[in-house]
């Protein structure tokens, strides 16, 4: 074989090389490729679905036992009139939506106490949030078991009886033995009121708290 063929074939061999290497490149970039298309003008991004949801609350307490020794030298007449309960503190750990199509969703978080007793004579706006459109079925409410009871200048602690996470279903507003899916739709305003009754065992220092869900519109 003469120089020149060995010359050529050596050529060749470096170009089939080269081509053996850069195929795999080619390869390597392909996602890339794909997405710079997807994400091209011809095909615009979803739109994120989301309402809005307005959560309220409203609120009233009863107090059962009479009269107890709440410390030693302390006895609280719980129905006289000259003793009356200023102040309500609890904690809501969370609030989720529970979905039936989409996830659940985690719509309040705080570590804050407010008082229940701020709601006895007006409705006040607890939170408001964009929430993912789609249909929930229930609420979940998380609580600190642990609140304290506000009489003039002395506190009280009481402890919630029973579970503190509790999960209601949606009941329109009127109609509380007929529950329904709370649907989310996007660009629309959704009310629903947390009703709290909250009743006060003076005697163990106890509470119980009955909350319902009711759906405004």
């Amino acid at each position: 074989m003469n120089k020149r063929n060995q010359l050529t074939i050596a050529i060749i061999s470096i170009i089939i090389t080269l081509g053996s290497i850069a195929t795999p490149l080619m390869i390597r970039d392909y996602d890339r490729i794909i997405n710079d298309f997807v994400n091209s003008p011809i095909f615009p991004p979803p739109i994120i679905r989301e309402g809005t949801l307005n959560l309220y609350y409203s609120s009233v307490y009863t107090e059962d036992n009479s009269s107890t020794i709440l410390l030693e030298t302390t006895i609280l007449n719980a129905f006289n009139e000259n003793e009356s309960v200023d102040r309500i503190w609890i904690t809501i750990i969370d609030i989720s939506l529970l979905g039936r199509k989409a996830g659940n969703s985690k719509f309040f978080e705080s570590e804050s106490e407010f008082d229940i007793l701020d709601a006895l004579d007006e409705t006040l706006l607890l939170k408001s949030g964009n929430i993912t459109a789609s249909a929930y079925a229930g609420i979940q409410l998380h609580f600190n078991p642990d609140i304290i009871v506000q009489v003039g200048n002395e506190s009280y602690p009481f402890e919630i009886q029973g579970n503190n996470v509790v999960v209601l279903p949606f009941n329109m507003f009127n109609q509380e033995n007929n529950t329904v899916d709370l649907n989310i739709v996007e660009n629309t305003i959704h009310d629903v009121l947390l009703d709290f009754n909250l009743v006060l065992f003076w005697q163990n220092n106890t509470a119980r708290i009955m909350t319902k869900a009711l759906v405004m519109d």
